[in-house]
């Protein structure tokens, strides 16, 4: 690379970090960072044991760990939640008991994602580069670096980034390998895959899409079954020393185990209960945890769309929420790169690798019944920031117009990002009237995951509002914030009385009066905050 170029990505990989520090010094933790994540990491590490919360891999919660040991963070010392593996009270019982800096653990426990978010980055713009040129590079990672939903997911103690990660890098690493074929290349291809079920369970997916790409591209020859077995080992391996090499009995130190006794005693009898509770297997709480997700996706969970509840999911949720949380110029952009498609001269592997997983991800999750948010959608993110970057290129060289244009997209996806920070995880394009009309539209993760709170206790503190009857989304705990707050009574629900209320986006419909009174201010789009003292409410207009 030439000097140029170097200086033009430090510039963009600093922009975005910055984009990223604001964010995290700002929002309070989310749901799943403080109740699942952060703790739970901390306790793999110190304990070796993943008792807390199994049911996501370790890898990117040991990530966020590692800063915490260095801190000195202490361990509760009241063990009925570690003995019960509860590890929401246990997370509770870490960061506002055992230790009182809950703030600076939550912010160094970001700090690891958001590195590898960085090198996530310099992933994009190098595969883009090879296709491309610098220019295509360039233009990947300025799409990467101004996503609104990359820079949220990037500023969070999460799986979502790490998962997204390692499947581009899987795709990458195996791309290369279908062009040149080497047992070397196939390593790293089974490294990079483990790393993702180390991330997320999601990761069963790249089996059918890798095996996909190679017989579509025709590139099936590359992976006779001696070197499928060969990736799987190293997959395998991969994984298991993510998990220390753990060898342990299925039942022992786990959540619920008579929920899992019972279900085994249903399908082996007492044989296959006896086993899972004598006999060491390796890799326990993996298996134990793979087959459990597959219960909870098929269960569902309770989720929110276009005004609407459900329990078990609509076909075209991630259609609608993809199309809604990202920006008008990159999927823009998007339409662009189909309409040009032909233009962008793509070999066949090229366009199967880039393509396949999109094309799986929307199809496989059209019967999902657990739509939790679009971030189950970021290992996708990459393809179509690659993509784009293409049809940039190809539109720089068509003419001076269409240049002003692919330049113009690019300055308009950017700019997107600068006026909606740091509340990058509640953006919302303007098809909808932009953010402060997304709980409308989708909630929980897509708007609001508990990160706002920091934000109620500053302006509560600045309004000097003496007690506010709060219906919070979300785990962190007020008082650390200085929110002077009570729960609401039963018959503040339906009817308010004169008093200061502060509202989550995701419950909002449970309080009925909100959809007649005009919120007094609204906290990064997720928090509703109404001082109804005055006996002259606000009504919105019919």
């Amino acid at each position: 690379m030439s000097l140029k170029t170097k200086m033009a990505v430090i510039l963009l990989l600093s922009v975005f970090a910055a984009q990223c520090i604001f964010s995290i010094r700002t929002k309070s933790p989310t749901s799943d960072e403080l109740a699942h994540h952060i703790a739970s990491g901390y306790s793999h590490l110190v304990m070796r044991d993943f008792r807390m919360n199994p049911a996501m891999p370790p890898l990117p919660r040991l990530l966020s760990a590692v800063p915490l040991y260095f801190l000195g963070a202490k361990m509760p010392s009241d063990p009925k939640s570690w003995n019960e593996g509860n590890s929401p009270i246990f997370a509770h019982e870490f960061f506002y008991q055992a230790n009182k800096n809950a703030d600076e653990l939550i912010f160094w426990a970001r700090i690891p994602i958001l590195f590898l978010s960085l090198i996530f980055a310099f992933l994009v713009f190098i595969w883009s580069k090879e296709l491309w040129g610098v220019g295509g590079g360039l233009a990947a990672l300025t799409l990467y670096v101004f996503c609104p939903d990359v820079v949220a997911h990037s500023s969070l103690a999460t799986s979502d980034i790490s998962v997204a990660f390692f499947f581009t890098l899987t795709f990458y690493l195996f791309w290369k390998y279908l062009k040149a074929p080497s047992g070397r290349g196939l390593l790293f291809t089974g490294l990079a895959a483990g790393g993702a079920f180390l991330s997320k369970f999601s990761a069963i997916l790249l089996f059918p899409i890798l095996l996909c790409i190679a017989l579509i591209s025709k590139n099936g020859r590359a992976v006779p079954p001696k070197k499928i077995s060969l990736f799987l080992l190293v997959c395998l391996m991969t994984v298991w020393a993510g998990y220390f090499f753990e060898t342990k009995p299925v039942l022992k130190n786990t959540p619920d185990p008579l929920k899992k006794i019972a279900f085994l005693n249903q399908i082996g009898g007492e044989p296959l209960v006896r086993f899972a509770q004598k006999v060491p297997v390796p890799l326990s709480t993996f298996a134990s945890a793979m087959t459990g997700i597959f219960f909870t996706r098929a269960k569902g969970t309770h989720s929110f769309l276009m005004g609407h509840w459900s329990d078990t999911g609509w076909w075209y949720y991630y259609f609608v929420a993809f199309a809604l949380k990202n920006t008008l110029p990159f999927l823009a952009l998007i339409f662009l790169s189909f309409i040009f498609l032909k233009r962008l001269k793509l070999d066949s592997l090229t366009l199967t690798t880039l393509f396949l997983p999109v094309i799986f991800f929307f199809v496989v999750t059209m019967p999902d019944r657990a739509q939790a948010g679009i971030r189950y959608f970021l290992p996708i993110y990459p393809l179509f920031f690659i993509l784009c970057a293409g049809t940039v290129v190809f539109l720089c060289h068509k003419g001076k117009v269409w240049r002003f244009l692919a330049i113009g997209l690019l300055a308009w996806h950017a700019a997107e990002a600068g006026m909606i920070a740091p509340d990058y995880l509640a953006y919302f394009n303007e098809s909808i009237g932009g953010p402060k009309n997304g709980y409308k539209y989708l909630r929980d993760s897509n708007i609001d995951w508990g990160q706002d709170l920091k934000g109620l206790g500053k302006y509560i503190k600045e309004k000097g509002y003496p007690e506010v009857a709060l219906f919070y989304f979300g785990p962190a705990d007020p008082d650390y914030y200085g929110i002077p707050y009570r729960t609401f009574g039963q018959d503040e629900f339906e009817t308010p009385r004169h008093t200061v209320y502060a509202v989550a986006a995701h419950h909002i419909d449970s309080v009925k009066w909100t959809a007649e009174i005009q919120p007094t201010c609204v906290i990064g789009h997720s928090i509703f905050v109404y001082d109804l003292r005055s006996p002259d409410f606000s009504k919105k207009s019919a």
